[in-house]
């Protein structure tokens, strides 16, 4: 095996020689001739995207005002939706959220360590499969209990798709573009939370909240079918789906395994420090996703607006911004050079700048235009981080460990991030507007945004520290296997 570890930036870049080119290029040239017939990387980036958009189209649409509702009131004695259907409090409607994240937490580890030993793309198939029998059966929920459980597997099918697309792409986007590849496929990040928003608010004002979590489950079946039907795609550090390689191995050996890769992962100091930034921008942008919205309504449409127009005016500026914004970053860190001190140095600035124009937005606007404009500007700037981040996580990790690299990544910025955010922010609402009539309950809103935003301060300081950290060692780009 020949390993080399400087930054490999492609050879548009000018920065690694004619030998390391060629090593790089006959691996991938390689590894493109063994594929299915089915396969070209546009293909799969394409199916990724589509994938990724119906995945984060359930977080929103969960999150909207019509499928998530409002709370049973003495002005709305029924509420709507989940909220007035179990009546729920800001604090156990935020367990929803928190629920789904621990299914993922806990799978992911064993999604990424199992492709190990069986074939990725297989997991992927059943992974979603899981996906799609838990969406459904949210929509079929008798009581809150009932749907927490359901939620808790979403996040259990989830976790193999978080866990394994990002390697998927690191494989096989080329190698002077793959920033603009990572930003094409977290771009449906952004755009998925804000379909998911109008879909909730569209589908609500005709039929049941409960239509909406059957409708996406249907929507993922292709995927679903194509992922264990199709002949497979191999990932590299992932075993063919014909293998039978390692099933004679005792879960001690595999757990012992397991824990090894574990400490490999820990041991690199750029992803620790990467880690703990992402996981403080994650815990802000899971209270905007969730709280957003019904913030929005509060101070700016009053209690009479069901939703609909909250829910259409943060989901188009959130498609708006998180179109631009992944783009933008994408492009930005290809044209600067794909290393990993300049990915952290971009992100640190992210967020620094990013939290400028949304505390300016949470304190100072007096209007609906003057607030959605400071949100938007903030949305976009702290969007560009997103294919930087997710490129760092893929380069500072041996090739072998990015998806359980990826998956370690996914258990803290969740566990620590829009884990306890959501109903932490939801509490701290409810105790600052405990005893205040409707418009100043609203105003304290501002309250509970501004003080969550200082955590992005906290991310770009470590991002900073990532970047003084990062150097040819930290990047195992050209570590061929």
């Amino acid at each position: 095996m020949v390993t080399r570890r400087a930054p490999y930036l492609g050879k548009s870049q000018g920065l690694c020689s004619r030998y390391e080119y060629t090593l790089v290029r006959a691996r991938t040239d390689k590894m493109t001739a063994t594929q299915p017939r089915w396969f070209t990387p546009l293909r799969l980036l394409g199916i990724f995207c589509l994938t990724n958009l119906v995945v984060y189209l359930d977080r929103g649409l969960i999150a909207s005002n019509g499928v998530n509702g409002s709370a049973r009131t003495a002005e709305n004695p029924s509420g709507s939706g989940i909220q007035g259907d179990f009546n729920l409090s800001y604090f156990a409607d935020g367990l929803l959220p928190a629920l789904f994240m621990v299914g993922l937490l806990l799978s992911s580890p064993i999604f990424a360590e199992a492709v190990k030993h069986c074939s990725a793309f297989r997991m992927l198939g059943w992974g979603m499969a899981v996906w799609v029998l838990a969406v459904v059966a949210c929509g079929a929920a008798p009581n809150f209990g009932f749907l927490l459980v359901a939620r808790a597997f979403v996040g259990v099918g989830e976790a193999s798709f978080v866990s394994l697309a990002a390697p998927f792409i690191d494989d096989f986007a080329p190698a002077a573009q793959k920033a603009r590849w990572f930003a094409a496929f977290y771009l449906c990040i952004p755009v998925g939370f804000a379909a998911g928003y109008i879909f909730g608010g569209a589908i609500t004002a005709v039929a049941s909240w409960r239509v909406a979590f059957v409708a996406e489950g249907l929507a993922m079946v292709p995927f679903v079918a194509f992922a264990l039907a199709a002949q497979p795609l191999q990932l590299r550090g992932s075993k063919p789906a014909d293998s039978t390689h390692h099933r004679h191995r005792r879960w001690r050996a595999i757990a012992g395994e397991f824990l090894t890769d574990v400490a490999t992962v820990f041991r690199q100091r750029v992803w620790v420090s990467v880690c703990a930034a992402y996981t403080a921008y994650v815990a802000v942008l899971g209270v905007y996703a969730y709280w957003g919205p019904k913030a929005g309504r509060a101070l700016f449409f009053g209690a009479d607006d069901r939703g609909g127009s909250a829910d259409l005016v943060f989901g188009g500026v959130t498609v708006l911004t998180g179109v631009l914004g992944s783009v933008a970053g994408g492009l930005a860190l290809d044209r600067m050079g794909s290393t990993v001190r300049n990915a952290t140095l971009l992100c640190a600035a992210s967020n620094f700048l990013g939290f400028v124009f949304l505390l300016l937005a949470f304190i100072t606007s007096r209007s609906f235009e003057a607030f959605m404009g400071l949100f938007a500007a903030g949305q976009l700037v702290i969007f560009l981080l997103q294919a930087p981040v997710a490129a760092t996580g893929m380069w500072c990790v041996p090739a072998e460990l990015r998806p359980l690299g990826a998956s370690l990544m996914t258990v803290a910025i969740h566990l620590l991030g829009d884990v306890p955010s959501p109903p932490l922010v939801g509490l701290l609402q409810t105790r600052l507007a405990a005893g205040k009539d409707t418009q100043q309950a609203a105003e304290q809103w501002r309250i509970s945004l501004s003080i969550c935003s200082l955590l992005l301060l906290v991310s770009g300081a470590f991002f900073l520290i990532a970047a003084w950290q990062s150097g040819p060692g930290a990047d195992y780009r050209n570590q061929l296997v």
